[in-house]
């Protein structure tokens, strides 16, 4: 099918003799596909799943995108995938009000779920979309993280089988009676790791025999050690190199949001502690400050006042702590997507010293393909992909003086360090591409596709 090509209609079943399974993707609202250059986790899964289960063998899949406007992409056929568009005119009065009701909320410390958690959060977004798929008489429909899309998904497309996607913990954080009213007729939940699967499961039992895992991957083409970079991407390295002035100095990498759950202080502390014994040594971290988002808050006052405090001091604390280590640590903000493997090119050790359990990186992957050894606390989906004293070490939360000791050895041992690399990246050659997730994906689908009834 060439890009110029108008969408198939329901009765075109066929990709030659073979029939193929009609799957319909309903991105989150907040951001479109194919991902904006800063930023869109979510969006980024959403975008390479597709496309790799879109380049499978025989055509087995007509993959069709739905997602809010793209300012670059429009509705039609791009490299085999399908895009719908539909606005959010019909939910951005009602999000807007909610929010600032949840800011009121918030300073005078009550409890409150966020605007995600609630039954109507893109209610026109995701109705117009799942309509549209109901057009196309979609053999699967695919979520992302809003429960509350399932019984409208159910209602609208009833032949369809339906796949929740989580990519977070909100089905544990969320009511246990609002959940299972929700996912009551969901044919298959995923967890992007065995930690947020498991996790589903114990919260959910009814929902256990319908709970998988899918990880998230990595794109070898973009991620690559930096003898096997594109031209561009080592002249900007080298350039990056240049205007910090790094020279040969060993660098510790860090990419995320500068958030309590994600451990920055913990590392910026722990760094103090390897310049004792690597006094050359530089800090690099990128992305911005932010908030870790959390789907309800904590219960309790004492639990949700404590939260905020923390959180809204978490700026001063990581600028304070940074100012204290000087020229030694490099704070570049965020950094396009497809620039971080110049990033990557400047490390020899990469960090995720999450002190809440991360439910499964993008960057550490990312991090391993491009032949780094990552140093990761031993919690959430980080055990699942960084195996301690193979592709890298594990260290227990907001234990500084383990995360200060681990970057240390492989500072100081760079042949460990590169031996580590080479195990990661190959580890995620073999286990963690988005050909390979896709490939799982796919299986699951078929499963799904099988179980469906014939049309009469």
């Amino acid at each position: 099918m060439s890009d110029n090509a108008a969408p198939v209609g329901p009765g075109d079943r066929s990709g030659g003799s073979l029939e193929r399974a009609r799957i319909g993707i309903l991105a989150q609202e907040n951001l479109p596909v194919p991902p904006p250059a800063l930023g869109g986790s979510v969006s980024r899964v959403v975008y390479h799943l597709a496309h790799e289960l879109a380049r499978l063998e025989r055509g087995r899949f007509d993959v069709t995108v739905c997602s809010r406007e793209h300012p670059d992409v429009l509705e039609g056929l791009h490299d085999g995938v399908q895009y719908l568009r539909v606005g959010l005119d019909n939910d951005r009065r009602r999000h807007d009000l909610y929010r600032q009701l949840v800011g009121v909320l918030r300073r005078v410390n009550a409890p409150h779920r966020e605007l995600q958690g609630m039954a109507f959060y893109a209610r026109g977004y995701a109705s117009e979309g799942l309509r549209r798929f109901a057009q196309l008489d979609m053999d699967v429909v695919h979520l992302h993280n809003a429960s509350q899309f399932v019984p409208l998904a159910r209602r609208i497309a009833p032949r369809a089988k339906v796949v929740l996607h989580m990519h977070s913990d909100w089905l544990v954080e969320l009511p246990r009676r609002t959940v299972s009213r929700r996912l009551r007729s969901v044919d298959l939940v995923l967890g992007v790791s065995d930690y947020i699967t498991t996790r589903i499961q114990h919260a959910h039992p009814e929902l256990a025999g319908r709970c998988h895992t899918l990880h998230n991957g990595a794109d070898l083409e973009l991620a690559r050690p930096r003898e096997l970079l594109s031209p561009e991407l080592r002249r900007v390295s080298e350039e990056l190199r240049a205007r910090f002035d790094l020279g040969t100095a060993p660098i510790v990498l860090h990419v995320g949001v500068f958030a309590p759950e994600k451990g920055t202080t913990e590392l910026l502390t722990a760094f103090q502690r390897v310049l004792h014994d690597v006094p050359d040594s530089r800090l690099i971290l990128v992305g911005p400050h932010g908030r870790y988002f959390h789907v309800r808050a904590e219960e309790g006052r004492r639990a949700r006042a404590d939260a905020r405090r923390l959180e809204s001091g978490y700026r001063n604390d990581v600028e304070r702590l940074a100012a204290m280590l000087g020229r030694r640590v490099i704070m570049p903000g965020r950094v396009p997507h497809d620039q971080l493997p110049a990033y990557y090119a400047l490390a020899d050790v990469y960090t995720m010293p999450s002190s809440s359990p991360e439910p499964f990186s993008l960057t550490v992957p990312e991090a391993m393909g491009c032949g780094l050894p990552v140093v990761a606390t031993a919690q959430g989906g980080n055990p699942e992909i960084v195996e301690d004293g193979v592709t890298g070490l594990l260290v227990p939360p907001r234990d500084e003086v383990a995360l200060a000791r681990a970057i240390v050895q492989l500072l100081e041992n760079r042949r460990l360090a590169e031996a580590m690399g080479a195990r990661a990246r190959a580890l995620v050659a073999d286990r963690f591409t988005w050909r390979v997730q896709a490939a799982r994906l796919a299986a699951y689908y078929d499963e799904l596709v099988a179980a469906r009834p014939c049309p009469s």
